[in-house]
């Protein structure tokens, strides 16, 4: 059985992805703490909850997965009916999980599942009392129907588990079936009664998940996992697309594509031209509460050859400034398996472009990532001006998210833009860093632009409409300011002369 294969088994029906990421935001967040304390760079506040979306591509079986979840380790933030809350306080309950996922219970496909997860550990010596004992604590959660649901014994297997301290355990899995929903009806009634309105009115990754939850072939998952010391809640949106499997969509890129390419374009599969924070994040620097993370199984050996943001080769004293701005982190930048962490830093977007990259074939030498995008942002001015910092590009910056891109119109103009933009651009920035007159030249050049920029902030845009009008209107004086102008001047010297 494939690699992809074993980890649908593994996320079907369980809360596995959640655990995982948690761990994995958790492990970063301690390196990361001891290192800015000892660099001294801007500390990370702390928030209990999580965004993350996860993206799996398998090249063998020609199938993909994008995950968004949002987690949690504070009631406030997903808040579980008092009943199911109450299992937390049973040691012996591991996780519990609902979901609508295809095949959850694999002899009941048109069913959604209840899955309940007890620990072996004091159930009895035989697998007959394992059993018996495992289903006697289950049946008390689920007797009086599950939130919404009324809930039907299907069957118990014994599984293995590892747990928040990575010890490996042996769980009792109890598995009820129930009225199987769409997505969007289940994400809709579920996401207004557990998911707390501060994070469903601040949009961000749950805005994604919402979209996806559109879709005919996505699934749903929440799930309660009690630890030692911590509770994780979480609530997922997922879709599986597929070439070969005639249960799943066709998925929207072709995969010989992707891999004779090279190039990984994670937001394909939401179709969106840019990704946005939880406005919770607004006001705290939080560089690892929203995350993308990538996973791509490949036939042959690969390697990371670029990415169009920042690349960090890991969290230490050195790498740490990084953090501070969006950045790749490549956990595995090799082998048959590629493992890549996208962090928006301190700021609160990032176009599709930014979070593009490349792979290749494995030279087998020491593997050195290049950046060609400059954060996908305006490598021109960026080169002008210095930095992404400077407040010319932070400028820049902020009308593309927080106005252009905030229309249909905008984002359509956008993305015919970037591709003529990035197909010159990042040669003109070369000869600027090489050229310090040229450079000196770019930035006088840019000056008007930039001026005439300011009006959009002025501009009240609330419809496409005024998007078109405004967006046409200072193209227009550009081209008044840029060759208009120029040539009726030539005109009159020439004519003097």
């Amino acid at each position: 059985m494939s690699k992809f294969l074993i980890i649908l088994l593994l996320l079907a029906g369980s809360s596995l992805f959640a655990v995982e990421a948690f761990a994995l935001e958790v492990e970063i967040q301690q390196e990361s703490d001891r290192i800015i304390e000892a660099k001294g760079w801007i500390e990370p506040e702390l928030h209990s909850f999580k965004e993350i979306i996860k993206i799996i591509i398998d090249q063998e079986n020609q199938q993909s997965r994008v995950i968004i979840a949002m987690l949690s380790t504070h009631p406030n933030d997903i808040i579980f009916p008092e009943y199911i809350e109450a299992i937390t306080s049973d040691p012996r309950i591991t996780a519990f999980t609902l979901t609508n996922e295809f095949g959850c219970a694999p002899t009941k496909v048109k069913r959604a599942c209840v899955i309940i997860e007890v620990d072996r550990k004091g159930l009895g010596d035989t697998i007959e009392d394992i059993k018996k004992n495992s289903r006697e604590i289950a049946d008390k959660i689920v007797g009086g129907g599950v939130i919404i649901f009324a809930a039907e014994f299907d069957s118990i297997k014994i599984k293995p588990k590892i747990g928040f301290d990575g010890k490996k355990i042996s769980v009792a899995q109890v598995l009820y079936t129930t009225n199987k929903q769409s997505t969007e009806n289940l994400f809709n009634a579920l996401s207004t009664l557990i998911i707390s309105s501060d994070i469903r009115e601040s949009g961000g990754f749950y805005n994604n998940a919402k979209e996806l939850s559109k879709h005919p072939f996505s699934d749903f998952t929440i799930s309660l996992a009690p630890g030692d010391n911590i509770i994780l809640r979480s609530l997922s949106v997922s879709l599986i697309c597929s070439s070969k499997l005639p249960e799943f969509p066709n998925c929207p890129n072709d995969f010989d594509e992707v891999f004779t390419t090279g190039k990984i374009n994670p937001l394909e599969m939401l179709n969106v031209e840019n990704i946005n924070r939880s406005e919770i994040f607004t006001d705290e620097f939080l560089p690892l509460n929203s995350i993308v993370e990538v996973l791509i199984f490949s036939t042959h050996d690969l390697q990371v050859n670029s990415a169009n943001s920042n690349i960090i080769e890991k969290f230490d004293k050195g790498d740490i400034s990084g953090v501070q701005e969006p950045v790749w982190f490549f956990a595995s930048k090799s082998g048959k398996e590629i493992n890549g962490l996208y962090l928006f830093g301190a700021e609160m977007s990032s176009s599709k472009n930014e979070l593009i990259f490349s792979i290749g074939d494995n030279a087998g030498d020491n593997i050195e990532i290049k950046n060609t995008g400059d954060g996908g942002g305006c490598l021109i001015a960026t080169a002008a001006f210095g930095s992404e910092m400077a407040p010319q590009i932070q400028f820049l910056r902020e009308l593309r998210d927080n106005t252009v891109l905030q229309t249909e119109s905008g984002t359509s103009f956008m993305a015919g833009f970037n591709q003529f933009y990035y197909s010159f651009s990042p040669t003109v920035a070369d000869y600027e860093r090489e050229n310090p007159t040229f450079k000196e030249a770019i930035k006088l050049t840019l000056t008007p632009l930039l001026t005439s920029l300011t009006l959009l902030q002025y501009a009240d845009i609330d419809s496409e409409s005024e998007m078109l009008g405004y967006g046409i209107g200072v193209i227009l004086l550009n081209i008044g300011m840029y060759f208009v102008a120029p040539a009726v001047l030539i005109m009159k010297i020439k004519k003097r002369v």
